[in-house]
């Protein structure tokens, strides 16, 4: 769609399929006092089965990487940056224009994230924020200290950065989020085995894809010389499927290879030698995405 309308004060519709009665939340709800934007251009039509990835630009991908720190309990990172090296080059060949940062504060990483909602995506098909750091459950690390794993995407809500709004936002998130480890299960074989534009309304959250390399309260895997299991993955099913499978279709492969294919092997530390699994964790979008489309 090239030119779809604001809202001129037409009024709004809704479909009920879940009949006449009135709908209850399941505890009292508070308004968002918020003051941000209440209208925003459709990307894509209200029913499409795709987002629509046909924008003059593909879009910004922002790299966090995080291999020193100045707190004095967190060790360096060794091997992060073959993650970013090798994220950076697949996405480039999506055709992102990717932005890389080394080893930021969290002010500094506030400071760039709302500076990046303060912009103008209209042209662009997405948006990809990837963090490879340390992390325990509800926290990321920057540099100097912890912060909420929300900042990083708080500001990209269609009222707070309606350019975006209908658009694919993604979240990869290399970090632990706790001390649990997993130590997997062996499965044994058995014998018996069209329409007019109409304007619609969408939550201000629709159209997050945000992924943790781990479920929560578990451990997150990284190769001091491969890189992490979940970057391994997820970058190698980006270039060989990235065009052809919708994202969801290519995580559930990344899920795969991350919990089929790695095991942990630290002879150093015998409580964590004991071949060790992991698998990640997701937060779904609303449409399907293929960065071929």
């Amino acid at each position: 769609m090239e030119d779809e309308s604001l809202n001129n004060g037409v009024e709004e519709t809704e479909q009920r399929p879940n009949g006449g009665g009135g709908d209850e939340g399941d505890a009292s709800g508070s308004r968002d006092s918020s003051q941000g934007a209440r209208y925003a251009r459709m990307p894509v039509e209200r029913n499409d089965p795709y987002y629509n990835m046909k924008h003059k630009y593909r879009g910004m991908a922002i790299i966090f990487n995080h291999e020193h720190f100045n707190i004095h309990s967190l060790k360096s990172r060794t091997g992060t940056n073959v993650d970013c090296d090798n994220l950076s080059k697949v996405l480039k060949g999506l055709g992102f224009r990717v932005t890389v940062l080394n080893n930021l504060t969290s002010g500094e990483i506030l400071t760039y994230i709302y500076q990046t909602a303060e912009m103008d995506h209209s042209d662009f098909d997405c948006l990809l924020i990837a963090t490879l750091t340390h992390g325990e459950m509800g926290m990321l690390y920057a540099k100097d200290t912890h912060y909420k794993p929300e900042t990083l995407w708080s500001h990209f809500t269609a009222d707070k950065c309606p350019t975006l709004a209908g658009k694919p936002k993604l979240f990869f998130i290399q970090a632990c989020q706790g001390d649990k480890l997993d130590a997997g299960i062996t499965l044994n074989r058995t014998e018996t085995d069209g329409s007019t534009s109409v304007p619609y309304k969408i939550p201000v959250y629709a159209d997050f894809l945000i992924v943790f390399s781990t479920v929560p309260g578990y451990y997150s895997w990284r190769n001091t010389t491969r890189g992490s299991w979940f970057m391994q993955a997820l970058c190698e099913e980006l270039r060989y499927s990235g065009t052809e499978r919708d994202i969801l279709t290519l995580l559930t492969f990344v899920w795969q290879r991350v919990a089929l294919d790695f095991e942990s092997n630290t002879p150093d530390f015998l409580t964590m030698h004991e071949q060790q699994k992991q698998v990640p964790c997701i937060t779904m979008l609303t449409r399907l995405l293929v960065f071929g489309k």
